[in-house]
């Protein structure tokens, strides 16, 4: 086991450092999977189940911040610690370029600016969003599956360290795979309710769809390259574009032609892992596992797999712009429609699953913007605000007998006042509201897009900018506005759980399920009964809510402060020039090293200042703020909810589509899922009646033939000799007579053939 410190991206010194505990940091939590996975049932108290999740999570945080406090004491261009474990493939060859080399791939990681922070993401909010759970999962401590639940959570934290952990594409994919693996456990985790089973395959196969675009993707890179370690693959970027062209298949095309497969191949994959159109549809569905599992999997983690994969790729995509304009084109406009989907929905993990996904939108905007440090900092910030959101939300939840439907809440805010200040919070973070952290990362991920239209696209054309920056726009104002919604019906007004709903706007029972508007609602589990426990909501309750326990409030007031004051780790210059509170671009000047400059570097001019104060002024204090006093007005104001009824009732079809997200799971159905199911049992068919049918009729025919020929064998040819045998010995017993052994017998027949011989002899 070797360490070694790398001087830049693409070289590693030979100093070594033996002892090294980074392994630690991915095999805690494995260790802990094993602990509880092996042993958990047979454990009497649950209490060393939890001691077991956390403690393996929690160290393994400390641990990164250990090595986290030994990267800041590197100079800047030396920020990386990478450690061999052992060889995992030695190829003796392959062909690469037409050529013949040799490749090993290690089980090795590599702990640098970028990998370190998300290794802090995932084991920090990974051991907050344990410690909820120990809380929130109380229901199922008695019923022998705690700890598995727990123990899955485990191994979903080793996969996701060792996604981005690992030194080469393939711990990457190993990761990656790891995950998805994962994310069907957790998703069915209730997997004897049919919904949470359905949820789970659809996700699993979802998933699966995008992998194969990321497999062709990273074979391509092999072939192309000859390696999969991050350091050589980016070394080689700039031996690879001199060439003045590459041929693989038979097909010779240029370096970038080839970057740009490569790119559109490995989006693909994320598309998937990270829900963008069209692959997106499976995320609202997870939210049938428990909310633990979707603060950790669809909130923090999991779902940006994606936009770290082509960050630390960064060098393949800066060098093809097609690639860079389809990410920019299908984020943004994940960004805009996922927004809308989140408008009309009431069930408030829904609207939380919709705003995921849409803020994910954001995050590929500023990828394909070029903009990977802004892009990659909204993938931060969105975790701290979002992990809130979805704890807070199965806190209210937990709170309210299991109830998922926003129209049976109300009230909130003075029976869980630290839940609700946490959301509030959080909130003000997600609408982009100064100095929340959305301001920061949003409102640069916009800028960034549209100071690529002012100059005339520098990685994309004009128009495209344009567009993405419009649509993100529009996003940002029904974010605010559906996320003010939510607090408005949640925390507001009056409970009408337990009967008191003058306005009748309540929901009389989760298995049917009627929109206030008097349009069908979701499916009876898409709206309720699909959280935790799933148990079915249910309405008129003797009791009011409560706070919950201080290990569910806890983290979600931690995650919501961060989400409060992180904005400032990426503090912009334009704010710095006449705000100096905070050093400037803290986050983008930390991985900016592994950021790879196109030689030579291109100088990119920003708009004129005044254009970038005048569009933070109008995002934060005029645009964001709309949608709020809008949403408020509409949901807060008026108790009877009579204006949000009336444009229902003016707009009856718009409400429609939105409400039942545009048909597109229909449209999957009937286009494709069901033409394929179709299309498969013909398959069956003529596998059944056809190849089976030939195979089994062959047998068939073998068994009559092979029953003639016994016939045949038995009644003929043993027939043919039996009777020859028969024949014989009928004539042998009339033979036999005449030897009957006496002398005077034998004396009587002599001389009875003498006298027929001479009487014969006489006549002659």
């Amino acid at each position: 086991m070797t360490t070694t410190m790398s001087l830049e991206p693409s070289a590693v010194t030979a100093a070594t450092h033996s002892g090294s505990l980074l392994w630690l940091i991915p095999f805690l939590p494995f260790f802990g999977f094993l602990l509880n996975g092996l042993t958990g049932r047979k454990l009497r108290s649950t209490k060393v189940v939890d001691a077991i999740a956390l403690g393996s999570v929690g160290i393994s945080f400390l641990l990164t911040l250990f090595h986290f406090a030994q990267l800041i004491g590197l100079p800047a261009d030396s920020r990386s610690i990478h450690q061999t474990l052992w060889t995992w493939f030695d190829v003796g060859g392959a062909h690469v370029l037409g050529g013949l080399t040799t490749f090993k791939i290690a089980w090795a990681y590599k702990f640098d600016a970028l990998s370190a922070c998300m290794a802090l993401l995932v084991t920090g909010a990974g051991f907050l969003i344990h410690l909820f759970s120990t809380g929130y999962m109380a229901e199922e401590r008695n019923d022998g599956r705690y700890y598995r639940f727990m123990a899955y959570m485990n191994l979903f934290v080793f996969s996701m360290l060792n996604l981005v952990l690992g030194a080469n594409i393939l711990m990457m994919f190993l990761g990656w795979e790891g995950v998805g693996l994962c994310s069907y456990l957790l998703i069915g985790f209730y997997f004897e309710k049919e919904f949470a089973a359905v949820a789970g395959k659809k996700a699993f196969v979802t998933n699966r769809i995008g992998d194969f675009g990321f497999m062709i993707g990273f074979f391509l890179i092999l072939m192309v390259f000859g390696s999969l370690d991050y350091d050589t693959l980016m070394g080689s970027v700039r031996g690879i574009m001199a060439l003045p062209s590459i041929t693989l298949f038979h097909h010779t095309a240029s370096p970038t032609w080839w970057f740009n497969l490569i790119g559109c191949c490995l989006f693909v994959g994320a598309m998937g892992k990270s829900a963008q159109i069209p692959l997106y549809v499976w995320l609202p569905d997870a939210m049938a596992g428990p909310t633990p599992v979707s603060a950790l999997i669809h909130a923090a983690t999991m779902v940006t797999s994606g936009l770290y994969m082509i960050t630390r790729l960064n060098f393949i995509y800066i060098n093809a712009p097609v690639a860079l304009s389809v990410v920019l084109l299908f984020g943004s406009l994940t960004a805009f429609v996922a927004a809308t989907m989140g408008l009309a929905q009431y069930d408030i993990k829904k609207v939380l699953a919709y705003s995921t996904v849409s803020q994910l939108g954001y995050m590929f905007m500023g990828m394909g913007a070029g903009a990977f440090a802004s892009g990659m900092f909204h993938v931060f910030t969105h975790a701290f605000f979002k992990a809130s959101l979805f704890l807070g939300s199965g806190a209210v939840i937990a709170a309210c007998h299991h109830e998922q439907d926003m129209r049976n809440m109300g009230g909130l805010r003075k029976l869980m006042p630290i839940t609700s200040l946490a959301m509030i919070l959080a909130t003000f973070a997600i609408a982009g509201i100064f100095p929340f952290s959305g301001f920061f990362s949003k409102d640069e991920i916009l800028w960034q897009v549209f100071n690529g239209w002012y100059h005339h696209g520098l990685y994309n054309g004009p128009a495209l900018n344009l567009v993405a920056w419009i649509l993100g726009m529009l996003g940002a104002f029904f974010t605010a506005f559906y996320m003010t919604r939510l607090i408005a019906m949640t925390f507001y007004g009056d409970y009408r759980g337990a009967g008191n709903d003058p306005y009748g706007l309540s929901v009389p029972s989760a298995a049917h399920a009627h929109d206030d508007h008097g349009h069908d609602d979701d499916h009876a589990h898409g709206a309720h009964g699909h959280d935790s426990h799933g148990a079915q909501a249910h309405h008129g309750h003797g009791h009011a809510p409560t706070e919950v326990s201080w290990r569910m409030w806890l983290p979600v007031l931690i995650l919501a402060c961060l989400a409060t004051v992180g904005g400032f780790l990426n503090y912009p210059e334009s704010l710095h020039r006449i705000l100096p509170i905070v050093p400037a671009e803290l986050f983008t000047k930390w991985i900016e090293p592994l950021l790879y400059q196109v030689a030579p570097v291109v100088h990119v001019e920003h708009a004129p200042p005044a254009i970038e104060y005048g569009l933070m002024l109008w995002a934060t204090l005029v645009w964001a703020p709309s949608a709020m006093i809008l949403a408020w007005w509409i949901y807060k104001v008026d108790p009877s909810w009579s204006r949000a009824k009336a444009f229902v009732a003016r707009f009856p079809n718009l409400y429609r589509w939105v409400n039942a997200k545009y048909y597109v799971d229909e449209f999957y159905e009937a286009a494709l899922i069901g033409p394929t199911k179709r299309f498969s049992a013909q398959l069956w068919s003529f596998d059944t009646w056809v190849v089976d049918g030939m195979v089994n009729g062959a047998a068939r025919f073998t068994v009559l033939w092979a029953d003639s020929m016994h016939w045949v064998d038995q009644k003929i040819v043993d027939g043919l000799v039996n009777g020859v045998a028969w024949l014989i010995q009928q004539t042998s017993l009339v033979f036999r007579r005449l030897q009957s052994g006496r002398f005077q017998h034998y004396a009587f027949v002599m001389f009875l053939g003498f006298l027929v011989f001479a009487f014969w002899k006489f006549l002659a």
